[in-house]
């Protein structure tokens, strides 16, 4: 598994690989085709550093308070085919990863209508996906419509798309009623992309705040260490960095833990 980061300037591009990082994770323009970057955009910001393709990124609402939303499931299926044209950027990847953020779960929703409208969508995504031989990484949040390994289990029984796979942030759901290292190794099979981040709370359990890796509460010895035993992710971006410091300390936490691996 070889490191890699969001984008940042805290790092000059053509040091990243000095400092240990590998491949970067990009992002399409959330609902606006018009900004996403082009191919020539991308490999400009690999080429600066001689990096590798980690994912390319998509926030957008699948589902609104009465299930399916039409025009952003039309809007990933175009990034799907954005990110497909992208292929042999990739590194270690077996194949294009399209990481899709699920955004907070909409307020005043009707719950069923929202989870059917979650099948439909990703059912859509997916398809185009198996069509363009693309991986749609769903990145599980707490807050958002995807907020659990369980609910992305659910969802992978009700799609049934080998197309759909999992963005692994543990910081993200964890701790949830599933123990950290169960839910990594229930979702491991899935995994195509892991982040390390850090989440920390309030006493009510709410989250306070996330950011880097080392500044708050996740186990990273034994994320790690699951993750290096139940998934086969070839990349582990860091994000939530702030300054260099933050960057090369996070690093240095993974690289233990990893090594710690023997």
């Amino acid at each position: 598994m070889k490191l890699g980061v969001m984008p940042g300037d805290q790092l000059p591009a053509d040091e990243l690989r000095d400092h240990g990082f590998e491949a970067v994770q990009l992002f399409f323009a959330g609902d606006d085709d018009g900004n996403d970057p082009s191919p020539s955009d991308v490999d400009e910001k690999l080429a600066g550093g001689d990096l590798a393709l980690a994912a390319m990124t998509l926030h957008v609402d699948l589902v609104g308070p009465s299930g399916l939303v039409e025009a952003q499931v039309a809007r990933a299926v175009r990034c799907v085919r954005k990110t497909a044209a992208l292929e042999g950027r990739y590194g270690d990847n077996p194949k294009p990863v399209l990481v899709w953020h699920p955004s907070q779960y909409p307020s005043g929703a009707e719950d069923g209508a929202v989870f059917r409208g979650l099948i439909s969508a990703l059912s859509t995504v997916c398809a185009a996906a198996e069509d363009a031989g693309v991986a749609i990484a769903v990145e599980i949040t707490r807050g958002g419509s995807v907020d659990s390994a369980e609910r992305w289990l659910r969802l992978q029984d009700h799609v049934g798309s080998p197309a759909l796979k999992v963005c692994l942030d543990a910081a993200n759901f964890c701790p949830d009623r599933m123990p950290l290292e169960r839910a990594v190794r229930v979702l491991g099979p899935d995994v195509v992309i892991a982040h390390g981040k850090d989440s920390s709370f309030h006493d009510n359990g709410e989250v306070a705040e996330y950011g880097p890796t080392g500044s708050g509460r996740l186990d990273y010895e034994t994320y790690i260490r699951a993750v290096c035993d139940y998934c086969e992710s070839p990349y582990f971006v860091m994000e939530y960095y702030r300054t260099r410091a933050q960057l090369l300390r996070a690093r240095d936490i993974v690289l233990v833990a990893m090594d710690g691996k023997g």
